[in-house]
């Protein structure tokens, strides 16, 4: 996945912005994200669903680190393979001692690999686990504490393109936004968005997170609690090493580990 500077993120922001922002006048009120397959969201019909309570029901995931453990509600209405996915490996112990593998200094750490260099063998890429198809939704957006799913691959064949039914493709290892730095150009530049984008915008500026990342990968869950933010702060914080040359992924200078990841409902851990 590339990795982006702080400077260089927040440029793409406002990149998305603007164009959000153009193509809301263009297709009447309507967001259009910049993907490869076109998708034009109804504003008036979203709901930030990782701004409300979770219901008792929900299933949740306690995510253990060496760093602190991230509890975290999913969304199987909006993400239903991927969620599917994630709960069976987690139940069936995939990620127990996996690494963090790349972090992106206060802003995003990727995890679940079984190698501490992110790597997977071609056998393993090739695995149905590696191929979900992305699912977007419009209610769900990279706020600071979104779980969030890295492309793995694409089909964009010829006719696949022109007929619109390119696809990309996420897998096992999944990313957990932090922010990035709004100082106050960036919130200028949000803040600018149509008023009918105006509360995507404002939670964004009141949450933090990565703008430029919306709509463009599966968000699955959702960080809640103090402790869970801590520990993210606690990783994205962490100091990493030289960027790999095959990779260039910032691997935590010393290992930090999923000792494993407890699935359960929103009801059972505020009990």
């Amino acid at each position: 996945m590339a990795r982006f500077s702080k400077p260089a993120i927040r440029r793409m922001t406002i990149l998305l912005f603007v164009m959000a922002a153009l193509s809301l006048t263009l297709f009447s009120c309507s967001t259009y994200c910049a993907q490869s397959q076109q998708t034009y969201i109804d504003m008036s019909s979203v709901t930030l669903l990782q701004l409300e309570e979770p219901a008792d029901d929900a299933p949740a995931v306690v995510i253990h680190t060496t760093e602190g453990d991230i509890t975290a509600v999913l969304y199987p209405e909006e993400a239903p393979n991927y969620v599917a996915q994630f709960m069976r490996l987690a139940e069936e112990g995939y990620y127990d001692g996996t690494y963090v593998f790349q972090v992106e200094k206060d802003v995003y750490f990727s995890a679940g690999s079984p190698e501490n260099d992110g790597v997977i063998g071609a056998t393993a890429a090739a695995a149905p686990e590696e191929n979900v198809a992305v699912e977007t939704s419009a209610n769900l957006w990279p706020f600071r504490g979104a779980l969030c799913v890295p492309l793995t691959g694409h089909d964009r064949s010829f006719w696949n393109n022109l007929f619109g039914q390119a696809a990309d493709y996420c897998g096992t290892r999944f990313l957990v936004c932090d922010t990035i730095e709004f100082d106050e150009a960036t919130i200028a530049d949000i803040q600018a968005v149509d008023a009918s984008a105006k509360q995507i915008s404002d939670a964004f500026v009141e949450r933090g997170g990565i703008p430029n990342y919306a709509q463009q990968m599966t968000i699955f869950g959702q960080a809640y609690g103090e402790e869970s933010f801590a520990t993210i702060d606690a990783i994205t914080s962490a100091a990493v090493k030289a960027a790999a040359e095959e990779t260039a992924y910032t691997a935590p200078a010393e290992d930090i580990l999923i000792e494993t990841i407890e699935v359960t409902t929103w009801g059972e851990i505020c009990q």
